[in-house]
Protein backbone atom coordinates (compact mmCIF):
# COMPACT_ATOMS: atom_id res chain seq x y z
CA UNK A 1 0.00 0.00 0.00
CA UNK A 2 1.09 3.36 -0.81
CA UNK A 3 1.88 5.31 2.31
CA UNK A 4 0.11 8.53 2.94
CA UNK A 5 3.24 10.73 2.36
CA UNK A 6 4.09 9.37 -1.32
CA UNK A 7 0.65 10.28 -2.38
CA UNK A 8 -0.53 13.08 -0.71
CA UNK A 9 1.36 15.37 -3.71
CA UNK A 10 -1.07 13.82 -6.35
CA UNK A 11 -3.85 13.21 -4.12
CA UNK A 12 -4.87 16.69 -4.14
CA UNK A 13 -4.31 17.32 -7.53
CA UNK A 14 -7.45 15.42 -8.84
CA UNK A 15 -9.38 16.15 -5.34
CA UNK A 16 -11.34 19.44 -6.95
CA UNK A 17 -11.83 17.03 -9.95
CA UNK A 18 -13.60 13.75 -7.82
CA UNK A 19 -15.35 16.36 -5.84
CA UNK A 20 -16.80 17.71 -8.60
CA UNK A 21 -18.12 14.64 -9.56
CA UNK A 22 -19.54 13.92 -6.33
CA UNK A 23 -21.18 17.08 -5.73
CA UNK A 24 -21.37 19.07 -8.97
CA UNK A 25 -24.50 20.17 -10.42
CA UNK A 26 -25.03 17.01 -12.54
CA UNK A 27 -24.68 14.76 -9.51
CA UNK A 28 -27.87 12.72 -7.99
CA UNK A 29 -29.92 15.12 -6.11
CA UNK A 30 -28.58 14.70 -2.20
CA UNK A 31 -31.29 12.13 -1.07
CA UNK A 32 -30.31 9.64 -3.40
CA UNK A 33 -26.69 9.83 -2.68
CA UNK A 34 -24.76 6.91 -0.61
CA UNK A 35 -24.25 7.68 2.82
CA UNK A 36 -20.83 7.03 4.72
CA UNK A 37 -22.28 6.05 7.80
CA UNK A 38 -25.46 5.33 8.89
CA UNK A 39 -27.36 6.78 12.50
CA UNK A 40 -27.05 4.35 14.70
CA UNK A 41 -28.61 6.44 17.30
CA UNK A 42 -30.36 9.51 17.03
CA UNK A 43 -31.59 11.73 19.78
CA UNK A 44 -30.16 10.58 23.17
CA UNK A 45 -31.21 12.67 25.46
CA UNK A 46 -28.17 13.53 28.12
CA UNK A 47 -26.23 15.81 26.34
CA UNK A 48 -24.09 16.22 23.38
CA UNK A 49 -21.28 13.99 22.50
CA UNK A 50 -18.10 15.05 21.50
CA UNK A 51 -15.10 12.29 20.71
CA UNK A 52 -14.48 8.87 20.24
CA UNK A 53 -11.52 6.71 20.41
CA UNK A 54 -10.94 3.22 18.99
CA UNK A 55 -9.68 -0.19 20.75
CA UNK A 56 -9.31 -2.91 18.40
CA UNK A 57 -8.35 -5.24 21.04
CA UNK A 58 -11.43 -5.54 22.67
CA UNK A 59 -13.25 -4.62 19.52
CA UNK A 60 -14.65 -1.54 21.22
CA UNK A 61 -14.87 2.39 21.47
CA UNK A 62 -15.53 5.10 23.99
CA UNK A 63 -17.37 8.21 23.68
CA UNK A 64 -17.34 11.25 25.58
CA UNK A 65 -19.50 14.34 25.88
CA UNK A 66 -21.94 16.64 28.34
CA UNK A 67 -24.32 19.33 28.12
CA UNK A 68 -22.51 21.86 26.35
CA UNK A 69 -22.82 25.76 27.07
CA UNK A 70 -25.73 24.42 30.12
CA UNK A 71 -25.63 26.37 33.47
CA UNK A 72 -24.91 23.79 35.89
CA UNK A 73 -27.30 25.55 38.06
CA UNK A 74 -29.82 24.09 35.79
CA UNK A 75 -28.55 20.80 35.75
CA UNK A 76 -30.53 19.77 38.72
CA UNK A 77 -29.79 16.11 39.82
CA UNK A 78 -28.70 15.35 36.22
CA UNK A 79 -24.73 15.14 35.72
CA UNK A 80 -23.08 17.45 33.21
CA UNK A 81 -20.80 14.48 31.83
CA UNK A 82 -20.70 11.57 30.48
CA UNK A 83 -18.40 8.78 29.49
CA UNK A 84 -19.91 5.46 27.47
CA UNK A 85 -18.22 2.65 25.76
CA UNK A 86 -19.15 0.34 22.66
CA UNK A 87 -19.00 -2.94 21.94
CA UNK A 88 -19.12 -4.07 18.64
CA UNK A 89 -21.83 -5.45 17.57
CA UNK A 90 -24.79 -2.99 18.69
CA UNK A 91 -24.16 -2.10 22.01
CA UNK A 92 -23.59 1.39 24.22
CA UNK A 93 -23.30 1.49 27.34
CA UNK A 94 -22.82 4.28 30.02
CA UNK A 95 -19.29 3.80 32.29
CA UNK A 96 -19.70 6.92 34.58
CA UNK A 97 -20.92 10.11 34.83
CA UNK A 98 -19.12 13.67 35.70
CA UNK A 99 -19.58 16.83 36.85
CA UNK A 100 -18.36 18.82 34.61
CA UNK A 101 -18.62 18.39 29.89
CA UNK A 102 -16.00 15.63 29.24
CA UNK A 103 -14.42 17.16 26.05
CA UNK A 104 -12.23 14.62 24.85
CA UNK A 105 -11.22 10.95 25.88
CA UNK A 106 -8.39 8.53 24.89
CA UNK A 107 -6.06 5.67 26.24
CA UNK A 108 -3.52 6.53 29.06
CA UNK A 109 -1.14 3.23 29.87
CA UNK A 110 -4.03 1.46 27.86
CA UNK A 111 -7.24 2.32 29.79
CA UNK A 112 -9.81 5.10 29.43
CA UNK A 113 -9.44 9.01 30.48
CA UNK A 114 -11.45 11.58 29.68
CA UNK A 115 -11.06 15.21 30.59
CA UNK A 116 -13.02 18.50 29.93
CA UNK A 117 -14.45 21.39 31.66
CA UNK A 118 -13.67 22.93 35.27
CA UNK A 119 -10.19 20.93 34.82
CA UNK A 120 -11.95 17.55 35.18
CA UNK A 121 -9.45 14.44 34.18
CA UNK A 122 -11.27 11.18 35.05
CA UNK A 123 -9.62 7.54 34.10
CA UNK A 124 -12.08 4.67 34.00
CA UNK A 125 -11.05 0.98 35.08
CA UNK A 126 -12.53 -2.08 35.24
CA UNK A 127 -13.96 -2.99 38.06
CA UNK A 128 -13.46 -0.23 39.91
CA UNK A 129 -15.01 2.54 37.43
CA UNK A 130 -14.13 5.90 36.70
CA UNK A 131 -12.43 7.74 39.82
CA UNK A 132 -11.41 11.45 39.17
CA UNK A 133 -7.57 12.34 38.25
CA UNK A 134 -6.48 15.18 40.75
CA UNK A 135 -3.71 17.43 38.60
CA UNK A 136 -3.02 19.98 41.58
CA UNK A 137 -2.83 22.45 39.50
CA UNK A 138 -4.08 26.22 40.10
CA UNK A 139 -4.47 28.82 37.63
CA UNK A 140 -5.15 32.93 38.67
CA UNK A 141 -7.53 32.95 36.04
CA UNK A 142 -10.26 30.04 36.85
CA UNK A 143 -10.42 26.47 35.82
CA UNK A 144 -9.24 25.79 32.45
CA UNK A 145 -11.35 23.36 29.85
CA UNK A 146 -8.87 20.72 28.51
CA UNK A 147 -10.14 20.29 24.63
CA UNK A 148 -7.77 17.62 24.32
CA UNK A 149 -4.89 15.14 25.03
CA UNK A 150 -2.71 12.21 23.95
CA UNK A 151 -0.07 10.25 25.79
CA UNK A 152 3.49 9.62 23.96
CA UNK A 153 5.64 7.15 25.83
CA UNK A 154 5.21 7.48 29.52
CA UNK A 155 3.96 11.65 29.33
CA UNK A 156 0.50 12.51 28.31
CA UNK A 157 -0.10 16.07 27.10
CA UNK A 158 -2.85 18.17 28.07
CA UNK A 159 -4.36 21.72 25.74
CA UNK A 160 -6.51 24.14 26.50
CA UNK A 161 -8.30 27.41 27.67
CA UNK A 162 -11.68 28.57 28.26
CA UNK A 163 -14.53 29.72 26.79
CA UNK A 164 -14.39 33.12 29.05
CA UNK A 165 -12.94 35.54 27.90
CA UNK A 166 -10.87 36.38 31.12
CA UNK A 167 -10.20 32.55 31.76
CA UNK A 168 -6.59 31.27 30.80
CA UNK A 169 -5.74 30.35 27.52
CA UNK A 170 -2.66 28.70 25.94
CA UNK A 171 -2.79 26.16 28.10
CA UNK A 172 -0.12 23.04 27.50
CA UNK A 173 0.09 20.35 30.85
CA UNK A 174 2.62 17.84 30.95
CA UNK A 175 1.76 14.52 33.41
CA UNK A 176 4.61 11.72 33.39
CA UNK A 177 3.06 9.22 35.52
CA UNK A 178 2.89 11.32 39.17
CA UNK A 179 3.03 14.88 38.58
CA UNK A 180 1.12 17.63 36.02
CA UNK A 181 3.57 20.53 34.88
CA UNK A 182 2.25 23.48 33.11
CA UNK A 183 4.58 24.24 30.10
CA UNK A 184 5.20 27.44 28.53
CA UNK A 185 4.09 27.97 24.94
CA UNK A 186 5.11 30.06 22.01
CA UNK A 187 4.46 33.81 22.31
CA UNK A 188 0.99 33.36 19.64
CA UNK A 189 -0.38 30.65 22.02
CA UNK A 190 -0.05 32.28 24.90
CA UNK A 191 -3.78 34.37 24.58
CA UNK A 192 -5.73 31.48 22.58
CA UNK A 193 -7.59 28.34 23.32
CA UNK A 194 -5.56 25.36 22.37
CA UNK A 195 -7.95 22.52 21.01
CA UNK A 196 -6.34 19.28 19.94
CA UNK A 197 -2.74 17.59 20.08
CA UNK A 198 -1.86 14.60 17.97
CA UNK A 199 1.78 12.66 17.95
CA UNK A 200 3.53 12.60 14.78
CA UNK A 201 5.78 8.87 14.26
CA UNK A 202 8.81 10.98 14.72
CA UNK A 203 7.62 11.65 18.40
CA UNK A 204 6.91 15.38 17.82
CA UNK A 205 3.55 17.10 18.96
CA UNK A 206 1.47 19.15 16.84
CA UNK A 207 -0.75 21.27 18.77
CA UNK A 208 -3.26 23.70 17.29
CA UNK A 209 -6.02 26.24 18.37
CA UNK A 210 -7.43 29.48 17.97
CA UNK A 211 -6.32 32.20 14.84
CA UNK A 212 -4.94 29.31 13.19
CA UNK A 213 -2.21 28.75 15.67
CA UNK A 214 -0.16 25.51 15.10
CA UNK A 215 2.96 24.60 17.47
CA UNK A 216 5.30 21.84 18.09
CA UNK A 217 6.58 20.24 21.26
CA UNK A 218 10.02 18.58 21.19
CA UNK A 219 11.89 17.37 23.70
CA UNK A 220 9.54 18.53 26.41
CA UNK A 221 9.69 22.01 25.18
CA UNK A 222 6.74 24.16 22.84
CA UNK A 223 8.03 25.81 19.68
CA UNK A 224 7.03 27.58 16.79
CA UNK A 225 5.79 25.67 13.04
CA UNK A 226 5.77 28.01 10.29
CA UNK A 227 2.43 29.83 10.37
CA UNK A 228 -0.65 28.54 8.64
CA UNK A 229 -1.57 31.51 7.17
CA UNK A 230 -5.21 31.25 7.83
CA UNK A 231 -6.91 34.25 6.32
CA UNK A 232 -10.15 36.17 7.45
CA UNK A 233 -11.72 35.31 10.84
CA UNK A 234 -12.83 32.03 10.61
CA UNK A 235 -9.26 30.78 11.82
CA UNK A 236 -10.23 28.37 14.65
CA UNK A 237 -8.39 24.97 14.21
CA UNK A 238 -10.32 22.60 15.97
CA UNK A 239 -8.58 19.26 15.90
CA UNK A 240 -4.99 17.81 14.12
CA UNK A 241 -4.61 14.27 13.33
CA UNK A 242 -0.99 12.97 12.25
CA UNK A 243 -0.34 10.02 10.22
CA UNK A 244 3.62 9.11 9.93
CA UNK A 245 5.25 12.71 9.49
CA UNK A 246 2.21 14.19 8.39
CA UNK A 247 -0.72 15.90 9.98
CA UNK A 248 -4.29 17.53 8.92
CA UNK A 249 -5.52 20.10 10.71
CA UNK A 250 -9.54 21.20 10.18
CA UNK A 251 -11.56 23.65 11.78
CA UNK A 252 -13.71 26.89 10.66
CA UNK A 253 -17.61 27.60 11.29
CA UNK A 254 -18.91 28.91 8.30
CA UNK A 255 -16.35 27.84 5.93
CA UNK A 256 -14.36 24.81 6.12
CA UNK A 257 -10.95 25.16 6.61
CA UNK A 258 -8.54 21.75 5.84
CA UNK A 259 -4.56 21.84 6.07
CA UNK A 260 -1.88 19.64 5.46
CA UNK A 261 1.13 19.95 6.87
CA UNK A 262 4.13 17.72 5.52
CA UNK A 263 7.87 17.73 6.45
CA UNK A 264 10.10 15.34 8.20
CA UNK A 265 11.34 17.97 10.82
CA UNK A 266 8.88 21.09 11.14
CA UNK A 267 5.30 21.08 9.16
CA UNK A 268 5.36 23.22 6.07
CA UNK A 269 0.94 24.03 5.82
CA UNK A 270 -0.94 23.94 2.88
CA UNK A 271 -4.72 24.81 2.61
CA UNK A 272 -6.52 22.58 0.78
CA UNK A 273 -10.49 23.63 -0.30
CA UNK A 274 -13.71 21.49 -0.46
CA UNK A 275 -16.21 23.70 -2.11
CA UNK A 276 -19.38 24.79 -0.60
CA UNK A 277 -18.18 22.45 2.91
CA UNK A 278 -18.58 24.75 6.19
CA UNK A 279 -16.69 23.98 9.50
CA UNK A 280 -15.25 20.83 10.14
CA UNK A 281 -14.71 19.81 13.80
CA UNK A 282 -13.23 16.44 13.52
CA UNK A 283 -10.58 14.20 11.21
CA UNK A 284 -9.44 10.70 12.18
CA UNK A 285 -7.27 8.17 10.06
CA UNK A 286 -8.30 4.82 9.75
CA UNK A 287 -4.70 4.04 8.57
CA UNK A 288 -2.28 6.02 6.55
CA UNK A 289 -4.55 5.94 3.48
CA UNK A 290 -7.89 6.34 5.05
CA UNK A 291 -9.24 9.43 6.51
CA UNK A 292 -12.28 10.64 7.66
CA UNK A 293 -13.53 14.24 8.56
CA UNK A 294 -16.92 15.81 10.53
CA UNK A 295 -18.38 18.60 10.96
CA UNK A 296 -21.57 21.21 11.12
CA UNK A 297 -24.80 20.28 9.88
CA UNK A 298 -24.33 16.56 9.68
CA UNK A 299 -21.33 16.96 6.99
CA UNK A 300 -19.18 13.96 6.61
CA UNK A 301 -16.36 13.06 3.91
CA UNK A 302 -13.85 10.48 3.12
CA UNK A 303 -10.53 10.28 1.58
CA UNK A 304 -8.71 7.34 -0.14
CA UNK A 305 -5.78 9.81 -0.68
CA UNK A 306 -6.65 10.09 -4.00
CA UNK A 307 -10.23 11.30 -4.32
CA UNK A 308 -12.61 12.70 -1.63
CA UNK A 309 -16.09 11.98 -1.35
CA UNK A 310 -18.78 14.19 0.80
CA UNK A 311 -21.65 12.13 1.67
CA UNK A 312 -25.12 13.59 1.75
CA UNK A 313 -26.51 15.10 5.50
CA UNK A 314 -27.65 12.40 7.67
CA UNK A 315 -28.88 14.84 10.53
CA UNK A 316 -29.04 18.33 11.16
CA UNK A 317 -26.89 18.02 14.10
CA UNK A 318 -23.38 18.95 14.75
CA UNK A 319 -20.76 16.01 14.29
CA UNK A 320 -17.78 17.10 16.65
CA UNK A 321 -15.68 13.81 16.48
CA UNK A 322 -14.63 11.19 14.54
CA UNK A 323 -12.81 7.62 15.64
CA UNK A 324 -12.69 4.01 15.57
CA UNK A 325 -10.48 1.33 14.18
CA UNK A 326 -9.34 -1.09 12.00
CA UNK A 327 -9.57 -4.73 12.50
CA UNK A 328 -6.95 -7.51 12.14
CA UNK A 329 -9.00 -8.71 9.45
CA UNK A 330 -8.73 -4.86 7.52
CA UNK A 331 -12.13 -4.00 8.35
CA UNK A 332 -12.83 -0.36 9.38
CA UNK A 333 -15.48 0.52 12.23
CA UNK A 334 -15.61 4.24 11.88
CA UNK A 335 -17.93 6.15 14.25
CA UNK A 336 -19.02 9.88 14.36
CA UNK A 337 -20.15 11.62 17.19
CA UNK A 338 -22.35 15.21 18.05
CA UNK A 339 -25.18 16.98 18.78
CA UNK A 340 -27.25 19.80 19.19
CA UNK A 341 -24.42 22.20 20.54
CA UNK A 342 -26.58 25.13 20.10
CA UNK A 343 -29.40 23.73 22.45
CA UNK A 344 -27.91 25.22 25.61
CA UNK A 345 -30.62 23.53 27.95
CA UNK A 346 -31.24 19.88 29.48
CA UNK A 347 -33.28 19.07 26.05
CA UNK A 348 -29.72 18.58 24.53
CA UNK A 349 -29.46 15.66 22.76
CA UNK A 350 -26.51 13.22 20.96
CA UNK A 351 -26.36 11.32 17.88
CA UNK A 352 -23.98 8.32 16.74
CA UNK A 353 -23.05 7.76 13.42
CA UNK A 354 -21.35 4.36 12.45
CA UNK A 355 -19.89 2.12 9.67
CA UNK A 356 -18.75 -1.21 10.24
CA UNK A 357 -21.43 -2.75 12.21
CA UNK A 358 -24.62 -4.11 10.24
CA UNK A 359 -26.52 -4.45 12.98
CA UNK A 360 -30.49 -4.31 12.66
CA UNK A 361 -30.57 -2.44 15.98
CA UNK A 362 -28.88 -0.44 18.46
CA UNK A 363 -29.01 -0.06 22.23
CA UNK A 364 -28.00 2.24 25.16
CA UNK A 365 -28.10 1.48 27.98
CA UNK A 366 -30.97 -1.22 26.93
CA UNK A 367 -33.08 1.44 24.89
CA UNK A 368 -33.42 0.36 21.75
CA UNK A 369 -33.19 2.91 18.20
CA UNK A 370 -33.37 1.74 15.04
CA UNK A 371 -30.39 2.82 12.28
CA UNK A 372 -31.37 4.71 9.50
CA UNK A 373 -29.52 5.89 6.38
CA UNK A 374 -28.62 3.55 3.22
CA UNK A 375 -24.57 2.41 3.57
CA UNK A 376 -22.31 2.78 0.64
CA UNK A 377 -20.24 -0.73 1.03
CA UNK A 378 -17.01 0.62 -0.44
CA UNK A 379 -15.48 3.82 0.76
CA UNK A 380 -16.50 6.95 -0.73
CA UNK A 381 -17.56 8.01 -4.37
CA UNK A 382 -17.59 6.27 -7.74
CA UNK A 383 -14.36 4.47 -8.03
CA UNK A 384 -13.79 3.94 -4.57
Amino acid sequence: MKTWQSIVTAAFAVTTAAFALACGPDAPEADTRPDLFRVAVDGLPGGSLLSVYGDPRGGRAYLSGGFVGVDPARLESQSAGRLLVYRHPGTFTTLCSADAVLWWTAPVDGAPWAAGERGRVVRYRDGVGCEAVATGLSFPEGEPTYWGFTQVGNVTWFVGGSASPTGPKGVLVRYDGSAFTRVEVPPEAREVNLYKVSARSNGQLVVVGERGVAFRVVDGAATALDPTRIEGSDNRLFTVSCQGTSCWAVGGQNTGVVLLGTGQDGLAWQPRGFEDARGWNGVWFADDANAFLVGVSGQTMHTDGLRSFRARSLTPATLHGVGGWVGADGATVAIAVGGELDTADLTQRAVILLRGDDSAGFTVDGRAFVPTGELRRSLGGAGQ
